[in-house]
């Protein structure tokens, strides 16, 4: 009977110990070739303060939106894993403002991307859409609720 238990959860050990290696590497490939632009993580608060500061007429900090934000934005139009990988791939390869789903505002201040997955393999690409769509668990209204609700209470002096 144990014998057959383990033989039936191999297979899962080997699938997670697959997706293991490939977040491991979307994250490296992360770090080469995205980390320049984009910051690993911001709050919503340090996302809203940003705004206010080029609300107010100042330059962002940044030169492109932090990946939270991003792979937030992306699984609100792309929530199934396999559709956001292939949005992801598509877009680091041949980005255009016309199939991009960034807030109007981002493409204003920073314009489109370059497109950074013409050198990057197609395991790179995968690698990296996979680390995007697992590392962050933020969603699209989570954030701007935040963003709002911190806003509010600054507005009400709280």
């Amino acid at each position: 009977m144990r014998k057959v238990f383990f033989f039936a959860l191999l297979p899962l050990t080997i699938f997670a110990a697959e997706k293991d290696e490939l977040f491991k590497k979307g994250y490296e490939v992360y770090k080469r070739s995205c980390s320049a632009c984009h910051v690993e993580y911001m709050s919503p608060q340090e996302i809203r303060k940003i705004r206010m500061t080029v609300m107010r007429g100042g330059k962002p900090p940044i030169s492109a939106p932090p990946m939270n934000e991003v792979s937030a934005r992306v699984k609100h139009f792309y929530p199934n894993e396999l559709e956001f990988v292939e949005f992801v791939k598509d877009y680091i390869t041949n980005p255009s403002r016309e199939k991009g789903v960034c807030m109007p505002m981002a493409f204003k201040l920073f314009g489109v991307m370059p497109p950074i997955g013409k050198t990057l393999t197609e395991e790179e690409k995968e690698a990296v859409a996979y680390w995007l769509y697992h590392r962050y668990k933020e969603t699209w209204r989570g954030m701007k609720r935040e963003m709002m609700g911190d806003m509010k209470g600054k507005m009400m002096g709280r």
